[in-house]
């Protein structure tokens, strides 16, 4: 009998996921207030219904790799002027202030991208993601 009704349904194809006990309360209540539709209903209605959210790291992961770059390039500066004596120590100084103020930068903008990743989880979470494009 259970292979005559998957024969004689419309939807034979199923996906599987897994949720940890916060996502399922959030899911629980996300349905609650959709009027406690049935789960599978409810799941395919909001797949299809969902914007997708891309955030592009891209330039990040490019800003990263540079940094590593002349914080590499700053370490064989350093020993190279501590060999040859050719830089003063004020001249450091002012270099790797440079190289800190970067890392400053970078850091704000990596935390600024994480808060742009939090602020969508919680509108997604919370049911209101369409009016939070900013």
């Amino acid at each position: 009998m259970m292979a005559e009704d998957n024969e004689q349904r419309e939807r034979t194809i199923q996906k599987h996921t897994r949720l940890n006990l916060r996502e399922e309360q959030a899911l629980r209540l996300r349905m609650a207030m959709a009027g406690n539709p049935r789960f599978n209903s409810f799941s395919i209605q909001s797949l299809l219904a969902s914007q997708i959210i891309h955030i592009d790291f891209t330039d990040t992961k490019q800003l990263i790799e540079q940094m590593a770059r002349i914080g590499n390039n700053l370490n064989q500066l350093a020993h190279v002027a501590n060999e040859s004596e050719s830089l003063t120590q004020e001249q450091m100084n002012v270099v790797k202030s440079e190289v800190y103020d970067l890392f400053l930068a970078v850091n704000d903008l990596l935390l600024h991208r994480l808060d742009v990743v939090h602020r969508y989880e919680q509108a997604v979470l919370n049911g209101n993601h369409e009016n939070t494009r900013n």
